[in-house]
């Protein structure tokens, strides 16, 4: 299976699910499918379009058969099979995804792979798109700006791939906690550890210190790093199984320092 094909059924299906989920809402049905009672004056009756009631039921189907298929196709990447799969809290459409935004060959640390999920509060060269697609001078080219590399800055391309964050941080970070997966310990850990930390928030504009911000902050915080733990397992395993070489962090090569919860 090509990773391309695998990333256009990935891509599409979540189309389908965002189209199914966007029918639900306007058709007032529960995550079960069944009626519920809404109080506004958008409430549609279903009997008197049952032409929208049939989309959102072929909706349905069409997001089961591309996860179907998905599923079959995973068997073919050795990382799911031997790596992924057994990863609990991290499901097929994850794995799906994972698989299929990652390039494991080019991501010769990984530093990489958390600078591409936007887990990299460090500064980075902006890069800013200039010429035009009519006339084919479009390209991207890379500045002497710095600027941050988990944040988006005006006037340049964001320095990560922000629909890959949403879904690592969004979802996944949150299928760890809702699964009770061993890397919840370093969720748990981390945000026990900033509850009473009295170094300020590197950044922060007012000298906060972690154990004065909200607990929404704490809670992003402690996601990011454990998600960037799970990458750092990830980067290990898919490296070794594709034969390639599999360096330290940079903070335990060069610096000594190695991440711990």
């Amino acid at each position: 299976m090509d990773k391309e094909n695998l990333r256009a059924l990935v891509k599409t299906y979540y189309d389908f699910q965002d189209m199914r989920v966007r029918m639900a809402n306007r058709l007032k049905k529960k995550k079960d499918g069944s009626d519920q009672v809404v109080i506004d004056e958008i409430n549609l009756d279903t009997e008197a379009i049952p032409v929208l009631v049939d989309m959102w039921q072929d909706l349905c189907e069409n997001e089961k058969r591309l996860l179907k298929e998905i599923e079959n196709e995973l068997g073919a990447f050795p990382v799911y099979t031997q790596f992924l799969k057994n990863v609990k809290g991290c499901g097929p459409t994850m794995s799906a995804v994972i698989i299929s935004e990652y390039d494991i060959r080019r991501a010769d640390t990984v530093s990489k792979l958390w600078q591409y999920t936007g887990l990299n509060p460090g500064m980075v060269r902006g890069k800013v798109v200039k010429g035009s697609k009519k006339d084919g001078t479009h390209k991207l080219v890379e500045t002497d700006t710095l600027i941050r590399g988990d944040k988006k800055t005006p006037g340049f391309v964001a320095p990560f791939n922000s629909w890959l964050r949403s879904k690592m941080i969004g979802v996944l970070a949150a299928s760890f906690l809702r699964s009770n997966s061993p890397y919840r310990k370093y969720y748990d850990d981390y945000k026990n550890r900033l509850e009473n930390e009295e170094r300020p928030v590197n950044g922060d504009p007012n000298n906060k210190k972690w154990c004065e911000v909200s607990k929404g902050r704490r809670d992003l915080a402690a996601k990011r790093y454990m998600i960037k733990m799970f990458l750092k397992d990830l980067y290990q395993a898919w490296r070794t199984l594709e034969g390639l070489p599999v360096r330290a962090p940079y903070a335990e090569e060069y610096l000594g320092r190695k991440h711990s919860a």
